[in-house]
């Protein structure tokens, strides 16, 4: 009972230790991103199957007039044609194939599951290739004349349609990375002493560290910092406590994490966890390596941070993340 009324006295302490200025909470780009396709276009892909586009692209193909049309693109062509007739994905909306919606029943039912692995990872490329391939200047009049008012009309659709889809997923894309980054380097998160900015900086080329082309940044960061503002309680009084800390922060990519206000303090920005070392002398500018040293751990679930060490006078202790002087501490 003791330790708990100690630890509840070093939560009081710790909910007032930052200054008010360090408490505002900007806003977090962390809120849904809108969506940068309309319905109709959304409702278009729902209705077009990857099926559709292969049937209308060989149909295309099958034609005398087109092949002469295209000369030495005919090969690129069916080339293209081939890996958008990929067996696996025939039963995707082109809506499910952008990850916009559920994969269908047959594909839950592993109908099919033929096909080339290597060739369905372009299937993308394929589309955006063989719509500029049956666009291109001197042909697009001529190939659409030759196959048919109908099929040329299904062709326009699945094509424009596949395009425009696919430059609004690159486009959310990018817009989430861009997030992830302001999220991790934005004004919510962690500020980082001198040493902390050389360690995450030369960490970006180590594979944990290292930002994705398509995720964007790594949510981890490297913790190496000295903490003078943790404070503990020693015969039901409060005391301050210097201590280093040596670990890693977890930064919270989800769009609800990172709330402003009152909320983000249980949606935070990131979590962190590590060692904690103090010495047994309290007090707010003490090295942490002076005299009897102890060791334990700690947890941070955004700015409050726990830490426990065992055979401590003033085993729990209590802090808030901020910085009172910039790259220092």
């Amino acid at each position: 009972m003791t330790r708990i009324r100690s630890l509840l006295r070093v939560l009081g302490a710790a909910a007032c230790l930052a200054p008010a200025a360090l408490r505002a909470q900007p806003v977090q780009p962390g809120q849904p991103l809108q969506p940068s396709t309309d319905e109709t276009l959304l409702a278009r892909a729902d209705s077009i199957t990857v099926g559709d586009y292969c049937k209308v692209a060989r149909a295309t193909l099958a034609s005398p007039t087109v092949i002469a049309t295209l000369g030495a693109d005919t090969a690129d062509a069916r080339a293209q044609t081939a890996i958008i007739c990929d067996p696996l994905l025939a039963s995707f909306s082109l809506r499910a194939l952008a990850g916009r919606a559920p994969a269908p029943l047959a594909a839950v039912a592993r109908v099919r599951t033929n096909g080339y692995s290597e060739a369905r990872h372009g299937i993308f490329d394929a589309m955006s290739d063989l719509r500029a391939t049956l666009r291109a200047p001197g042909v697009r009049v001529p190939i659409l004349r030759a196959i048919g008012p109908a099929d040329s009309a299904m062709l326009v659709r699945a094509s424009e349609t596949a395009q425009g889809l696919l430059s609004g997923v690159a486009r959310d894309a990018a817009l989430a990375r861009l997030a992830r980054y302001e999220r991790k380097l934005g004004p919510t998160s962690a500020k980082l002493n001198g040493l902390e900015v050389l360690l995450n900086y030369g960490a970006q080329w180590i594979p944990v560290f290292r930002p994705s082309p398509l995720k964007g940044p790594s949510p981890w960061e490297i913790v190496a910092s000295y903490t003078p503002a943790y404070v503990t309680s020693v015969g039901g009084r409060v005391q301050p406590v210097s201590a280093s800390e040596f670990g890693l922060r977890h930064y919270l990519f989800g769009e609800a994490f990172g709330a402003p206000g009152p909320r983000g303090i249980v949606l935070p920005t990131y979590w962190s966890a590590g060692v904690l070392t103090t010495s047994d002398r309290n007090g707010a500018l003490v090295w942490p390596w002076e005299g009897k040293t102890r060791t334990g751990a700690y947890v941070s679930w955004g700015a409050t941070k726990v830490g426990y060490i065992p055979g401590r006078h003033g085993a729990f202790l209590m802090s808030k993340q901020f910085q009172a002087v910039p790259f220092v501490f």
